[in-house]
């Protein structure tokens, strides 16, 4: 079994601070450290496994999965469909030290707290949230990359960023059954087409058969792998795409709307009132 040490990344960086990126086409074997790990699944799926004794949990993550690896914890990944995501490492004194006000957040126990080995959890980032991480991490690599004049105190602060926004999120209980590993697959592929393509058209009965589920087994899975019912994610997701073009295009509301998968301007303004507490035109102005 591997064993990596935080003094191998030290070393690059002269700092305890570390950004590594990994594709999963087969396996990552067994390994430990003896540092935190973040990791931010960017793309694609796969299967992680814990493993305590003679015990080992198997669990499927996917595109906006985040969630730590602590010290000495023995852990894998396998069966990567497309799998791309960052690996985000630092010191545990680094966390104990220079990050210990975070701790007042309610989710910092969910992420760094002590795990019991049946209890696992994740937090899944939306499409906004993704893009500011992505571009976190990016400016991470740069500083650490470049090491200019300061760039140990910008990277700090760009892991305390990229910390709130995990730790804003809700975090969800991760599936840890074997059944649900095998059958999460076909699931996961009926999630990425919906965040993909959120303004298509969707219903239970055809996402169901895509996933090779009834209905209201798919509507349990889904609901136990988001935390929330398919349509209701689908929803979220419609209204992060307006978002983004109501902050980066010049369409009216209406022709957003369409493209969204709205077909009706006023359950658009609804939908997005209850999501944003505000109406699309509304949130337009303040943003710009």
């Amino acid at each position: 079994m591997h064993k990596e040490k935080m003094e191998k990344w030290e070393k690059m960086n002269n700092f305890p601070l570390h950004v590594v990126t990994t594709n999963v086409n087969e396996v990552v074997p067994i390994h430990t450290h003896d540092f935190i790990e973040i990791v931010f699944f960017a793309k694609g799926s796969a299967v992680h496994s814990i493993f305590h004794g003679n015990n080992k949990l198997r669990y499927s993550v996917m595109q906006g999965d985040c969630f730590a690896i602590l010290p000495k914890e023995k852990h894998s990944f396998e069966d990567g469909h497309a799998a791309y995501y960052y690996n985000i490492i630092f010191s545990q004194e680094l966390v104990l030290n220079e990050l210990k006000d975070l701790k007042v957040l309610d989710t910092w126990s969910k992420l760094f707290g002590n795990k019991e080995f049946s209890e696992r959890s994740k937090f899944h980032l939306g499409w906004q949230e993704r893009e500011e991480m992505n571009a976190l991490i990016g400016r991470l690599i740069n500083e650490l990359s470049r090491k200019a004049a300061g760039y140990k105190i910008y990277a700090r602060a760009l892991l305390i960023e990229i910390l709130f926004i995990i730790l804003r999120c809700s975090p969800k209980k991760m599936l840890v059954s074997e059944s649900s590993v095998k059958s999460n697959f076909s699931l996961i592929q009926v999630i990425s087409d919906m965040e993909k393509y959120p303004e298509k058209n969707y219903n239970l009965t055809d996402m169901a058969k895509k996933a090779n589920m009834c209905v209201s087994g798919f509507t349990k899975k889904f609901r136990n792998l988001l935390g929330v019912s398919p349509m209701e994610y689908l929803l979220s997701l419609r209204v992060e795409k307006a978002e983004q073009k109501l902050l980066k295009s010049t369409m009216s509301v209406y022709e957003i709307s369409e493209q969204c998968g709205f077909y009706d301007i006023n359950y658009f303004i609804k939908v997005f009132r209850r999501f944003r507490n505000t109406t699309p035109a509304r949130y337009r102005r303040s943003f710009r």
